[in-house]
Parts: C-alpha cells; sequence; structure tokens
C-alpha cells in the first residue's frame, strides 16, 4: 500500500504541488517551463522515507503482538482499565457533570495511545490549515500596511540627474496646480550597496537612498516606526534610518554601524565605502530603503543632494490623474510617472497565486485529518463493540450511542485544534520567511480570523468523519457482538 502511494505521489503530486508554488514564484523570477522533470535521485528518496516509516511503525506494532503468548491473542483482547483522572480531583467541576461527560472524560484518558495519535494528527492538520492562511495574511499586509499605513503618498516623480532649473520649476507649477488637487515633497534618491563593516568584501545589499528636502515635513508622506509596538522614529541627524528587510539580511540592528557604498551601472560596488550609524530600524514591506537628513547625506558623502524625486499625493479622480501625468511627462526634465496603483495591482496578482496554494494546503489538511480520524474512529469502534453492543442492550437510544463515542473523537479534535493552533504559528513563521524575496519583507502577524477559520474548519472536518461513520455505529448487532467472546 505504501509502494502504491508512493508511486502515486512521485507521478502525479509531484508534478502538480510544483506547479502551483512555482506559479507563485514566477511574478518575481523567471521560472523553468512547467511541468518540471521528476529527479529520480529524489524520487528515490522520497519514496524510501514514505515506504521506511510505514514499515518501521508496522514493525512497532507487529513486534508488541509477538511478544504475546498464541494463547492470550486467541482469545478478545481485554478492555484497558479505567483509573481516576485529574479532572476528578477538581470536586466543584466534576460534581457538576453529566454520567456521560464524566465516561467520556475518562475514555479519553483511558486510551492514552489513541489520545496522542490523534492530537498530533489533529495538530498536523490545523497546523497546514494556519501556514496557508497566515501566508496569505502575510502578503495581505503588504498592501494593507505599505500603501496604507507607512506611504502616505501615491505616486513619484523622477527628474533627469541634469534636469535644467526651468524644467525643474515647470514640474512644481503643474503639481501646484490647485486643480489637480496634489501636494508633493522633494527628496534627493539614488541607489547604492551595503554590507556588514566587518565584512565589507561579503554579501552586499541593493537599497534605494532617500535625502528628503524638509525631514519634519517628510513625515506626512511616509510614516517611519517600529514595527513591533509601532514606535515612532525620527529622522534627526544622529544617522540613517534603514528599512528591517534590509537590517534583517545583514543582521544588524539600531546602534549598530552599516557600510555603504556607491554603485555603478552595472550594479557593482564602487570605492572604498563609507561606515554610517543606523539611528533606526523601520517597518517596510516592499524595496529596501535607507532615509537621510541632508546633514547625513552631506557628512556621508561631502556633496549636496539634488532632489529630484518628488513624493506626491495625487488625486484620487482617474482623469486628474492622466491630466497631472501627461502634463509631467511633456516636461522634457523629467523622466518618470509612476503610481503606487501600479504596484499594488502587481501584488494584487500575486495573491491570486497565493490563493492556489491556500486551496492546495486547505486540501492536504483535509485529507491529513480524514485519514487520521477515519481510522481512529474506526479502531475506536471496532475494539468497543461489546461496550457499544451494551449499552444498545441497556437502551441508549441512537443519538446517545452516537454521542457516546463521537463525543470523544470532537474533544481529541478540539483539543489537537488548539496544540495545532500553536504550531502553526512557528510553521507559518518558517515558510514566510523562506519564501520572501530580497526586496520584499512578508507581514509578520497572522490575524486572529486565520485561527479562527483554522480552528472552525478542523472541527468540521471531524463532524463530517463522524457523520460518515454513523452507519458503522447502527450495524452493530446487539446479540452478535454480546455473544463474541461465547
Amino acid at each position: 500500500a505504501s509502494g502504491v502511494g508512493s508511486l502515486v505521489g512521485i507521478v502525479a503530486l509531484s508534478l502538480f504541488l510544483p506547479f502551483f508554488i512555482m506559479n507563485a514564484y514566477a511574478i518575481v523570477y523567471a521560472v523553468p517551463p512547467r511541468p518540471v522533470p521528476i529527479d529520480p535521485g529524489l524520487a528515490l528518496l522520497s519514496a524510501g522515507l514514505g515506504v521506511g516509516i510505514t514499515l518501521a511503525a508496522t514493525w512497532f506494532a507487529a513486534a508488541s503482538t509477538l511478544r504475546e503468548t498464541p494463547a492470550s491473542l486467541m482469545l478478545p483482547r481485554a478492555p484497558q482499565a479505567g483509573k481516576r483522572i485529574l479532572l476528578e480531583r477538581v470536586r466543584p467541576l466534576w460534581s457538576h457533570m453529566s454520567f456521560s461527560w464524566k465516561v467520556t472524560a475518562r475514555n479519553i484518558f483511558r486510551y492514552k495511545r489513541r489520545f496522542f495519535m490523534a492530537i498530533v494528527g489533529i495538530a498536523g492538520c490545523t497546523a497546514l490549515l494556519l501556514t496557508g492562511l497566515g501566508l496569505q495574511n502575510a502578503i495581505n499586509d503588504i498592501i494593507d500596511k505599505q500603501f496604507g499605513e507607512i506611504y502616505h503618498y501615491n505616486m513619484v516623480v523622477r527628474e533627469a540627474d541634469d534636469v535644467s532649473e526651468e524644467d525643474a520649476d515647470a514640474a512644481e507649477d503643474v503639481l501646484a496646480d490647485a486643480g489637480l488637487g496634489s501636494a508633493y515633497e522633494a527628496a534627493h534618491t539614488e541607489n547604492m550597496l551595503a554590507a556588514r563593516v566587518d565584512d565589507p568584501d561579503g554579501e552586499h545589499q541593493r537599497f534605494e537612498l532617500i535625502v528628503p528636502q524638509d525631514p519634519s515635513a517628510f513625515a506626512d508622506y511616509v510614516t517611519m516606526r517600529e514595527r513591533l509596538g509601532h514606535d515612532p522614529i525620527e529622522l534627526d541627524g544622529e544617522g540613517v534610518v534603514i528599512s528591517e528587510k534590509l537590517a534583517t539580511e545583514l543582521g544588524l540592528s539600531q546602534g549598530d554601524t552599516v557600510m555603504f557604498f556607491d554603485e555603478d551601472a552595472v550594479g557593482n560596488a564602487t570605492g572604498s565605502g563609507r561606515e554610517v550609524y543606523i539611528a533606526g530600524v523601520m517597518e517596510n514591506y516592499v524595496s529596501q530603503y535607507a532615509f537621510a537628513t541632508p546633514s547625513v547625506f552631506g557628512s556621508m558623502t561631502g556633496e549636496k543632494p539634488q532632489y529630484t524625486t518628488l513624493f506626491v499625493k495625487a488625486a484620487e479622480d482617474a482623469a486628474q490623474r492622466t491630466e497631472l501625468s501627461d502634463d509631467l511627462l511633456a516636461i522634457d526634465g523629467v523622466k518618470t510617472v509612476g503610481f503606487n496603483d501600479e504596484t499594488i495591482d502587481s501584488y494584487r496578482t500575486m495573491l491570486k497565486s497565493v490563493d492556489a496554494v491556500v486551496v492546495v494546503l486547505v486540501v492536504a489538511a483535509a485529507a491529513l485529518a480524514f485519514v487520521v480520524l477515519y481510522n481512529l474512529t474506526n479502531i475506536n469502534i471496532t475494539e468497543r463493540q461489546r461496550e457499544i453492543a451494551t449499552l444498545k442492550v441497556l437502551g441508549f437510544n441512537p443519538h446517545e450511542v452516537n454521542a457516546y463515542i463521537y463525543r470523544e473523537t470532537l474533544l481529541l479534535s478540539a483539543i489537537g485544534a488548539l496544540v495545532g493552533c500553536v504550531l502553526g504559528i512557528f510553521m507559518e513563521g518558517f515558510v514566510v520567511v523562506t519564501a520572501e524575496v530580497d526586496q520584499v519583507m512578508f507581514g509578520r502577524e497572522i490575524h486572529a480570523l486565520s485561527f479562527v477559520i483554522a480552528f472552525a474548519l478542523t472541527m468540521l472536518f471531524s463532524v463530517l468523519v463522524t457523520l460518515f461513520m454513523r452507519k458503522k455505529l447502527s450495524d452493530i448487532d446487539m446479540v452478535e457482538s454480546l455473544k463474541s467472546v461465547e
């Protein structure tokens, strides 16, 4: 059975699952043509692990049975003895529990192996769900936080480095036109490379240095704050404020020193570099940035900043935006006019690919939950046929018999789902950090609604399994089951 399952996984799923993942990466990277050929080494390793783990589990189960004597194996297995549980010591709670709930609580801890198997299986299911939903939250936060809470401009105008004073004035006149309803703030921008001071020849990270003409007014266009706690960061003359992703990639933090290099036409570092003090690490999700005051820029480079980039709060009306863009591009000194909407649209496209990955994870989680719960419930019913038949003889109606068995399943599912919510936090964190690219930082928060959905879906899968197994309970024959020992 494990061999057939491995073969299906290699032939079908090894092509199906990477297809969705590679589609998500295709938004950023040029990926190989799909489907990718099956790698024989990886296929054999995967099949070996799948078959090997199955055989190991089978060996443990068989070995424990073979240690018993033949005479004991020919007799029905005696039910495990019930014991007092810790919950019974909580007298106020235990005394108010009904008989059926007391039996359920004792049975859960009576079969400890089944208890832990259910917890592990259901926790894995919930963790998978939370990973998929958390990944969706992480990319959604790029849009909601970067372009809603951090950026307060919606348009960037870039002028040529050698723009004439006449063209610069013309661009400012267009932006000052009250009819277009726009405000702007000028800044110096240039692409640079950053490295650790103790390893200047090591890994270099590309970033954009932004030097606002009026740092205090620039706070209305970009909110500088820490991600945890949202404490504000002041852009003063002490040093530079760098984005969190840049700090993480270089392993730096506030108070450290970073090495800045100029960048040549092909993206290589030039010059001996300059050491700069890190005054703050700000929350940022799209691209990597460093912000500095004109005085810090002057002391760092010995040059005066050229304010050729304009951050604009343009009108929301599409017709006015088009008119504003056309008027600016008609000026010779204006190179580009870009709107944040274009970047937002690209991330919306990325979200569609992530939604497909989430669907795959939900289907995988549902399959895991069904397999685990079906097997455990089936074993539970099979091993306890005489007990269930006795309940029927004593007068339990079908609803009470179902509740007697399935209450345990649903309680185990709830406990496993809670454990899975904790496990999912770590799984989601690993996946998010692994899936990130150099110029993007995903959100680091899992929304409360995702926890609720992951828990609710796990419980839904559990309920579906119990409904599927109802017929097995109803088919237990009272007389035949009680005669089985004879």
